[in-house]
């Protein structure tokens, strides 16, 4: 089991998967999380795509990934219901649409260190 400082940026690993005692790498386009970590018993948002344009946001608590052959499986709760959801996508295939996508752009914090890395000069 590797330790939280070995995980890499998703923009140094491949499409894949990898886990730590709680967190997930989960690099695949249906991941839309800051640098594709996603905390276990983390908040984030989950858009489901209908087939006729729909989008439905549910606010979730991602519980679990785990992979069965070449697919990976998400398992997280809905905060509002309290059912359990399931949505799959197959690994190191970004060609295949998301019907789904996770994101936690807009529940999770950004890191302080982040910001005062991404200042600008002015002069």
């Amino acid at each position: 089991m590797r330790t939280q400082e070995h995980i890499t940026s998703s923009t140094k690993v491949p499409s894949g998967f990898q886990h730590t005692t709680d967190k997930f790498l989960l690099c695949f386009p249906c991941i839309i999380c800051i640098d594709n970590i996603v905390d276990v018993g983390g908040l984030s948002d989950l858009l489901d795509f209908g087939d006729n344009g729909d989008i439905y946001v549910t606010k979730v608590k991602f519980l679990e990934a785990y992979t069965t052959g070449y697919r990976v499986t998400i398992v997280i709760l809905d905060i509002r219901t309290g059912d359990m959801l399931k949505r799959n996508h197959r690994l190191n295939n970004d060609t295949l649409p998301c019907d789904w996508v996770l994101i936690d752009l807009y529940t999770k914090p950004v890191p302080e260190e982040v910001l005062l890395n991404d200042s600008h000069d002015s002069k």
